[in-house]
Formats: structure tokens, sequence, C-alpha cells
């Protein structure tokens, strides 16, 4: 594990502090996707690359010795196709990547994780990588769930359990045993923020501090993509739905910026918690 480790890092604080937390051990090298990825912080080595330069990213990768990457943060979008018409190298790739990029979700995860590996890249885990951003058993900060929360939340698991093989999203929001939202293509932020139009609305009329953000990987998730993420972001927009709290799957869920998720979740008296 001595060799460098890629990072393809698209929106979101996560990459960067998945290779803050891993430079201590290993070289990161990461390549922050134009249009995506949040601003570099200091210190991180770091190549800006578009979707045209699929290429370019390969050839940088076999010069500096990575044998191992890993794609962490979000995409808004998927590239036309005119966007991955780049460099020389990437042209040699079209006809792959067009493949890659058809199908839902998962399918495309997938075709890009073997379009990777059939360049001789060996995709890893955050679980191998950075173990220490996995969420362990128990509540983060000094709220716990309610009798009233537990039952939204067993609903939840339940829900998204069963919902695993339609490739919809791994995020639901339950309030005294009614599901109101459920993540699909738009996203959990996006999700959370219709539940604050609901309430507005008066489609979504819990009292404000019950109801439940549940998220948990899907039953099958390949765990070196698409890992479920909370974050001080996520939990801003769980206050701003008047939820009680969050509730994750420990050990096969990322809790990013989690000194400032817990002090605001403290401050807002609501409870993270992973089962």
């Amino acid at each position: 594990m001595s060799a460098p480790i890629a990072i393809v890092a698209g929106a979101g604080a996560l990459p960067w502090e998945a290779a803050k937390r891993i430079a201590p051990r290993r070289r990161v090298i990461v390549f922050a996707l134009i249009g995506e990825a949040d601003p570099a912080p200091p210190g991180i080595e770091t190549h800006a690359v578009g979707y045209g330069q699929i290429g370019r990213i390969f050839k940088l990768m076999r010069e500096n010795g990575c044998a191992d990457v890993m794609f962490l943060g979000a995409i808004r979008a998927r590239p036309d196709y005119r966007r991955i018409l780049g460099d020389v190298q990437t042209l040699k790739l079209v006809p792959k990547i067009v493949r890659a990029v058809v199908g839902g979700d998962d399918s495309v995860v997938r075709n890009v994780m073997k379009l990777v590996e059939a360049e001789g890249f060996r995709v890893v885990s955050v679980p191998e990588a950075v173990p220490e951003l996995l969420a362990e058993v128990g509540t983060f900060g000094r709220f716990a769930p309610e009798a009233r929360h537990e039952a939204d939340i067993a609903l939840g698991a339940r829900f998204l359990d069963a919902a695993s093989d339609f490739d919809i999203g791994q995020s639901v929001v339950v309030a005294e045993g009614r599901i109101v939202a459920v993540e699909a293509a738009e996203g959990t932020d996006a999700m959370l923020e219709r539940c604050v139009k609901l309430r507005e609305v008066k489609r979504f009329r819990a009292p404000r501090g019950s109801g439940v953000l549940v998220k948990r990987a899907k039953v099958g998730q390949d765990m070196r993509s698409d890992i479920p993420v909370v974050g001080a972001g996520t939990l801003a927009k769980v206050i701003d739905a008047g939820l009680g709290g969050i509730a994750v799957e420990a050990g096969r869920t990322i809790i990013a910026e989690r000194e400032a998720m817990v002090a605001a979740a403290d401050k807002a008296r609501v409870f993270v918690v992973a089962r």
C-alpha cells in the first residue's frame, strides 16, 4: 500500500477530507473534475481535469506509479458525449466510454469501474483506504432518538432495503409512521428541500422535531462507489426540514466533516445515530 493512490474528486468536502487523512501514510494525487470539484485546499497534490481528459488521467496515474484509485464526491450532472471528446488518449477510449455511460446510476458506476480496471488500475473502497471516515455504531453528540423516532428509523430501513432492487436512492424521510419523501435522481439534499416546501404547503404537518432522515447503502452495494455520505450540509437541511435527526447504517456510511456536524447537531438539539 506504499504506492500512490489517486482520488477522482467530484463536488463536496469529502474528497479533500479523505486526501488529508490518507496523506500521512501514503502519497495522494487528486484529479479534480472541472465544474464539479470544490477548490483544492493547500498542500494536496492536485490536477484539474475535464471529462475530455480521461486519457490524461490514466497517463498521469501511470507516470506517478498509481495502482489504486478512488472515486469520491458528488457528480451534479452526467456529461454529454461532446464533453468526452478531448485529448488524443481519450479519443482512443471513446467506444468504451460511450458504453460505460449508458444505463441507470448503478450500471453506469459499474461500467466506469470496469473501464478503469481494464486499463490496469484497481478501484478501492473507503473501508479499505480510509476506514476512519465510516460511521461506527453509536450516537454522535449529546442527543439520541426518542421512542417516537425509533419506529420511523425501523420503517425507513425496511423501505430502503425493499427498494434496493429498483436503483432509486439511498435516503428516505419518515415522520410519525409515514413516508414523507423518497430520494430519487435529485439526491438527498434536494429531497430534504422538498420536505421544507411540503411543510410550507401543509402537506407535511408533523411537529418540528419529529421525523427522521434514514440513509443506508443498498442491499449488495459495491462499497467502492456511491457509498452513502452525510455531513454538516446534510444536517443543516435536516434542521431546515424540521426533522428530529439522522439515522445511518454503521460501517457502510461516511460521516464527513464530523466535528462540525456534531457541533451543529448539539446546538440544534437533533440526533445523529448509526445502527
